[in-house]
């Protein structure tokens, strides 16, 4: 325990009386130790739960790598897919051409009938009369069509043009043979004097 004083009153000048107050000691008692909880569980804790922490952070970076490859991955593969998607539309659409379903059915034989015969389902009646298919009755495929006048003016131009730069090339191939030629006797008759 220990004993605190109460401060000192203030001492008076000389011409006045003295106070009889006398100051009156405690005991006060000392401060009770605070409750101390072992160290070593806390730091283990707070360990614990910086390395969980940590983990939890590098297992979730990994997996959202991982997702991301993948989807990078399919991606790709339906850009493939789409592209493929495309060619065989395309060559659904030249099989499915009229010009070439009639080409293959000529090469297989098929010909044009001149008379069709119509059969009517519910009076199950024939409309017409039905004539055999020959030869003769079949129209060429793929008629021949007429350039338009713009078209063949462009194609003479362009012909004549191809002639004109054709002909450049020539002259200027023989200007430049005729140079060379020139060059070489001039070098000799030099080389002769």
């Amino acid at each position: 325990m220990s004993i605190a004083a109460a401060p000192q009153a203030p001492m008076r000048s000389p011409d006045r009386a003295p106070e009889t107050t006398q100051t009156r000691l405690t005991a006060v008692p000392a401060p009770l130790p605070a409750p101390t909880a072992p160290r070593l569980p806390f730091v283990v804790l707070v360990s614990m739960l910086l390395v969980g922490g940590v983990v939890g952070l590098l297992v979730f970076n990994t997996s959202m790598q991982q997702s991301a490859f993948q989807e990078q991955r399919l991606q790709e593969q339906a850009t493939t897919l789409a592209a493929r998607e495309q060619a065989l539309d395309g060559e659904l659409k030249k099989m499915e051409d009229p010009h070439k379903i009639a080409a293959e059915a000529k090469e297989l034989g098929m010909v044009v009938p001149q008379n069709a015969a119509m059969l009517r389902v519910p009076d199950a009646k024939v409309e017409g009369e039905a004539v055999p298919a020959d030869r003769s009755a079949t129209p060429p495929l793929h008629p021949k069509v007429a350039k338009p006048y713009s078209v063949l003016v462009a194609e003479q131009k362009a012909a004549e043009q191809a002639a004109a730069k054709k002909k450049a090339a020539e002259q200027a191939k023989k200007k430049a043979e005729r140079q060379q030629a020139e060059e070489q006797q001039r070098t000799s008759t030099d080389e002769a004097r």
